[in-house]
């Protein structure tokens, strides 16, 4: 990302992350619905500048790592919401 944030690695963690996903096939599809919400043009990837918001907001530090649990509990949360509203 160049500006020296460090945010989930999308060469490691995203499979690590894919995988947990894959065992919970409800929040699978709420991810899938997360990465059109936030997706940049037409890719799947959301932006660096989203990425660091995310975790600056979820762990007050943009020097942290995101889990693939932290990602799960994220999009289960997401599903609860938007099953309120």
């Amino acid at each position: 990302m160049g500006n020296g944030y460090r945010t989930m690695s999308w060469n490691l963690g995203v499979g690590r992350t894919v995988g947990a996903l894959a065992l919970r096939p409800v929040i699978l599809w709420e991810a899938l619905r997360f990465l059109f919400a936030v997706r940049v043009h037409r890719g799947l990837r959301p932006s660096a500048e989203y990425l660091h918001w995310r975790v600056h907001t979820a762990y007050g530090d943009l020097m942290s790592e995101t889990t693939p649990e932290d990602v799960v509990k994220f999009l289960g949360w997401r599903r609860k919401m938007r099953a309120v509203s």
